[in-house]
């Protein structure tokens, strides 16, 4: 469709005062307009992400060929279907295992047992933790070898081997307490402890780290507040240890060979406010002398497995799925700077190459570039993307550790955030992309200062924003760049974040956010004021009181706080999607209270900070409050200075001085929008689609 009709059929209303309720649309009404729609048909013109994520390499050792067995895990997105790589160095085997869809083996803790055999703790679809079993006598992996409790929760679980030769899978209990299970790696037996120390309701909780000696197990339960828990397994009862406050607290856990230790930070109480312990017969004992430990130290085992060094600058799949994996033999004093043109077997390296299948990849972003191409985001951690109008081709930048959410431009660069600690990146469109690539046999890492984009920051720090995903963000007046989003484990806050390009300095709040989280973000009035559109949640931190209804809230940049505070739907969960049509108007689209079967348009001035007018629709808003953003919808301003979406499948526009509903076209599957060239370009789906 060419935007120039749809500017034509939509003309733009002047901005007059409109009435303070505009007359309601009911279902029917809408369901009526909404036929009037005509059909948009769409093309596919290139998928521009085909490709699979690089997991976690895992090391056994083969006493066949005293060496280690490499296993290095792919896969499109959380959940899988995986492709596990096995390579056997001393024999050249490379072999491939592939798994359904259902099993997760991102961030899968690993221990070798006293049998020789890997046991690796993975989740499956429901979060419950299963285990896979890897022999190095055979190279056979068998997924799901263990019967597990259907109580033993993920996110987090640890894997470790206890002073007693056992194994200890620790997570999290439906309880919201932390949990644990002993696994006898000769018998596979499991026994399962249940609920461990206190439950963090109506947090949830997540054991972060645990270890066991002969008689207890340990867990740093997470994280609002931390606790160190110590659990009894003969009497069935816990104890906790130490306890953190709500913010900057932390509890961590090591196993040992012959012992267990923790380290404390922002204690509770007298003892301190950061403190190691040994932790030995059920207590949490200071330590005085890092080189005197309670316990006994066993005599040395057998000599280990000598080492090996390890390459993965190439394990990441190029466009056609092939990818290397060096070994060689470790060389203590082997020099950091080896000859960056010397071939790698002159180096002392085996080159294990393979192909692994590559997939496609959902578009979650697309939007417009200054110089007319379209910046692209793929799900999964799957990098970016531009997409060139004038040629329909787009081409697979890279990979950066930031699942992308949210976009700014400030200047010749792209400001961009997301998960996880929300990281910063600056992005230059008019240089190669070189973050994640190889020079001189090594991995250019995203705080490089090689790296394009590179990782400024993070917005995730308690004196920032204290965010872990940033949602939305916005350029103001100077060109600073902000940032909103939400904490996640350690509390349920918002936080505002921002940066300053042609300074380098960042600030950000989040105490007045603590019962508000940031889901989307305007700049009006010329970028002088950022308008900040909430939800209302929990505060587990500040305990603040639950606000009856989400918030607009206005945040003047030359002052550095918020100047109004508007609630223009009462009862409402948030306020939901914001755009600034021109001026200082707000445009938004509400849920209506608790009546899951209406929603409200609303128009409100941020300067000012009134509310001017409210329209009730017939419909519910097309998206949940404090979703994760990853639907296939839009909210934004049209070509036409209307405020583009999509209701039941419909691209429609609203009028911002009247809040009318006029509807553009019908699509099969709506989308992130783009508008380039006098074309209207979607993501959702694995091709760039452009309107016909």
């Amino acid at each position: 469709m060419n935007l120039r009709l749809v500017v034509v059929l939509c003309a733009l209303a002047p901005l007059a005062a409109p009435l303070r309720a505009a007359a309601p649309l009911g279902r029917p009404d809408l369901d009526a307009l909404l036929k009037k729609a005509p059909k948009l048909e769409t093309e596919d013109l290139c998928e521009p992400v085909r490709s699979i994520r690089e997991g976690m390499l895992l090391r056994a050792p083969n006493p066949d060929t005293n060496t280690w067995d490499l296993i290095q895990i792919y896969f499109p997105r959380y959940g899988g279907p995986n492709t596990i790589v096995i390579i056997d160095p001393g024999s050249g085997r490379v072999k491939q295992v592939q798994t359904e869809r259902g099993w997760n083996f991102h961030l899968c803790p690993s221990v070798v047992a006293p049998n020789g055999k890997l046991f690796i703790s993975i989740l499956d679809g429901r979060l419950r933790q299963k285990i896979c079993l890897y022999d190095p006598a055979t190279n056979e992996l068998k997924i799901d070898a263990v019967k597990m409790p259907e109580d033993l929760l993920g996110e987090t679980h640890p894997l470790v081997l206890g002073t007693d030769g056992k194994l200890y899978a620790i997570g999290q209990h439906p309880s919201k307490a932390a949990a644990a299970a002993q696994i006898d790696p000769d018998t596979l037996a499991v026994t399962f402890y249940g609920p461990i120390g206190p439950s963090h309701a109506p947090s949830a909780c997540w054991g972060y780290s645990g270890a066991a000696d002969g008689r207890y197990v340990y867990v740093a339960s997470g994280k609002v507040p931390w606790h160190l828990v110590a659990y009894d397994r003969k009497t069935g009862k816990s104890e906790t240890l130490a306890t953190t406050g709500t913010v900057g607290g932390m509890v961590s856990v090591g196993q040992g060979r012959d012992g267990c230790t923790a380290k404390v930070s922002g204690i509770v109480g007298p003892s301190g406010e950061r403190q190691e312990y040994w932790l030995h017969e059920g207590k949490a004992i200071p330590v005085s002398d890092r080189n005197v430990p309670p316990w006994p130290v066993r005599e040395p085992g057998p000599p280990p497995t000598p080492g090996v060094e390890v390459n993965t600058s190439r394990a990441v799949p190029d466009l056609e799925g092939f990818a290397e994996i060096w070994v060689r033999p470790a060389q203590p004093g082997r020099p950091r700077n080896e000859p960056a043109d010397a071939a790698p077997e002159q180096l002392g390296w085996k080159r294990f190459r393979f192909q692994v299948p590559l997939h496609p990849h959902s578009i979650y972003r697309l939007v417009e570039m200054p110089d007319g191409r379209l910046l692209g985001t793929a799900g999964s951690y799957e990098g970016n993307f531009v997409f060139d109008p004038k040629t329909a081709q787009g081409k697979h930048l890279g990979k950066i550790g930031l699942s992308h959410y949210a976009t700014a431009f400030s200047g010749p660069k792209v400001y961009m955030s997301g998960y996880p600690s929300s990281p910063l990146y600056a992005y230059d469109p008019a240089q190669p992309w070189t973050a994640g690539t190889v020079a001189g046999h090594r991995v250019i890492e995203d705080g490089d200062g090689r790296a394009n984009p590179r990782r400024l920051l993070y917005m995730g720090a308690k004196e920032l924003a204290g965010t872990h995903k940033m949602y939305a963000a916005v350029t103001a007046a100077g060109g600073k760049v902000f940032f909103g989003g939400q904490w996640v484990r350690d509390g349920s806050c918002g936080g505002l974040a921002w940066y300053d390009p042609a300074t380098g300095q960042a600030g950000g709040l989040w105490k007045p956010l603590s019962a508000l989280q940031v889901t989307h973000m305007a700049a009006a009035d010329e970028g002088r004021l950022i308008v900040v559109s909430t939800r209302r949640v929990e505060d587990t931190v500040l305990k603040k009181p639950k606000p009856e209804q989400g918030a607009l809230l206005v945040f003047e940049v030359a002052k550095g706080d918020f100047v109004h505070k508007l609630e223009p739907v009462k009862l409402a969960k948030g306020t939901g999607p914001i755009v600034c049509p021109g001026g200082s108007r707000i445009v938004g689209w509400a849920p209506n209270g608790d009546n899951a079967d209406e929603s409200v348009l609303y128009l409100a001035d941020a300067r000012e900070g009134k509310l001017l007018a409210t329209r009730t629709l017939g419909y519910p808003l097309p998206v949940a409050i404090g979703s994760n953003q990853q639907e296939n919808w839009d909210f934004r301003l049209g070509p036409d200075g209307k405020v583009w979406t999509f209701l039941n499948n419909v691209l429609i526009a609203i009028d911002p001085a009247t809040l009318d509903i006029a509807p553009i076209g019908r699509l099969d599957k709506p989308g992130c929008l783009a508008l380039a060239a006098g074309r209207i370009y979607l993501g959702g789906t694995t091709a760039v689609r452009r309107v016909k």
